[in-house]
């Protein structure tokens, strides 16, 4: 089956880089690879929530300054 794809010269690079180096090290980077897209897709996806609906977030930050300024905030640890 033919593959009528084709691939942008970043996409090449990459590929050329993976084939370079040995399976073990390939799969650690394609891993490393599928988890910065994963959470490039999740900031996407919070920053678009964020954008369409910014007040419910406002409202906390607000209500956490509050509570902060009248000492009901505690150091993390």
């Amino acid at each position: 089956m033919e593959n009528s794809t084709t691939l942008s010269p970043e996409s090449l690079t990459a590929v050329e880089i993976l084939e370079s180096i040995s399976v073990i090290h390939r799969d650690q980077a394609i891993e490393m690879l599928r988890a910065f897209a994963y959470e490039r897709h999740i900031e996407e996806k919070w920053e678009g929530l964020f954008s369409m609906h910014p007040e419910p977030m406002k409202k906390m930050a607000k209500q956490a300054l509050k509570e902060h300024r009248e000492g009901k905030s505690r150091e993390l640890k």
